[in-house]
């Protein structure tokens, strides 16, 4: 298994990074969603969502990103 980062954490959300996938787990689900349905309309590159299932949001990482 890879290493498991913390990217981010707060009271209402955290960003862990293993290997090269993001899951955003999210105090609210509702927010999860929204974020998940605006990156697939985004106009911009944006990491691929992977799945959802609230309150978590996987996204791979962006190519070229590290």
């Amino acid at each position: 298994m890879d290493e498991v980062k913390v990217v981010v954490a707060h009271s209402e959300r955290a960003t862990l990074r293993v290997g090269d996938v993001f899951l955003k787990v999210d105090a609210d689900h509702a927010r999860i969603d929204v974020e998940g349905e605006a990156m697939l309309l985004a106009p911009v590159p944006t990491p691929k969502v992977l799945w959802r299932k609230p309150p978590v949001l996987a996204l791979g990482a962006l190519p070229g990103c590290h």
